[in-house]
């Protein structure tokens, strides 16, 4: 965590302070959904909220992914309606920008996503620019906003999510009351049968599961898990409800 108390361009009427909130929040910055450690004003009747990726964002930085600079804006400076590459989301505040013709956009914190996860029992999750297969989410290997968006793949390629995927879950369920004022889910049941694409086949005839069935959705729902702690910055509460649930199951 970084220091605990700053003053920031975006709200310099008021300090703001690192704080580990209780419920879920929008970010003013970057406009999108936070669990997790973020910068929050020291006056709670503003209701002010950063990402500490947010609130410390750098005038310029870099990417693997990127061939060039990307530069720091409080607003996207071309284009009406922008998508970030990374994630898919809509890009309506803090933003890192190349300098093409036909610019980049990515959120400050999709640029602070791990490049290598680790998911127990050996799996490692890769962070990638394009899937190398469908999305296990979607079926497809482009967003519903029609851009490639990075993933995080399993070696061998057997469990390959878009981060868009995973994050619009888990916004979805949001917005649909999953989530409690203290981050638990009001029902881990239905967002867990949720997570696999409708097409994706692990019951035998008669409803019933093989072994091998059974384990590669324990291990998918591990990796889900993980995926969703790199995005949102260890939610405990929820990531403990929805493993408590899919392990046993």
């Amino acid at each position: 965590m970084g220091v605990t108390r700053i003053k920031h361009p975006s709200h310099g009427q008021h300090y703001l302070l690192l704080k580990l909130p209780q419920e879920p929040y929008w970010c003013n910055g970057c406009m999108g959904l936070g669990f997790g450690p973020c910068y929050e004003c020291e006056h709670e009747a503003c209701g002010f909220y950063l990402h500490e990726e947010c609130a410390n964002a750098a005038p310029s930085t870099s990417h693997p992914f990127s061939k060039c600079s990307l530069k720091f804006h409080y607003n996207a400076p071309q284009g009406d309606e922008r998508y970030c590459d990374a994630c898919g989301e809509d890009v309506s505040g803090f933003v890192y920008q190349c300098s093409h013709k036909h610019p980049h956009d990515y959120h400050p914190r999709c640029l602070k996503l791990p490049r290598t996860l680790r998911a127990g029992d050996g799996l490692i999750l890769q962070l990638r620019k394009e899937l190398p297969s469908k999305c296990l989410r979607c079926g497809t290997r482009k967003t519903s906003n029609k851009i490639q968006g990075w993933c995080y793949v399993s070696s061998p390629d057997q469990y390959c999510y878009h981060i868009a995927c995973v994050k619009d879950m888990i916004l979805e369920k949001w917005r649909e009351g999953y989530f409690s004022q203290y981050g638990d889910v009001n029902d881990a049941n239905n967002l867990a049968l949720q997570t696999f694409s409708e097409s994706r086949e692990i019951a035998l005839p008669g409803g019933r599961r093989s072994s091998k069935a059974t384990q590669i959705w324990r291990k998918a729902a591990t990796v889900i898990m993980v995926i969703i702690s790199a995005l949102f910055g260890e939610p405990s509460a929820l990531i403990s409800v929805l493993v408590q649930y899919w392990l046993s199951s």
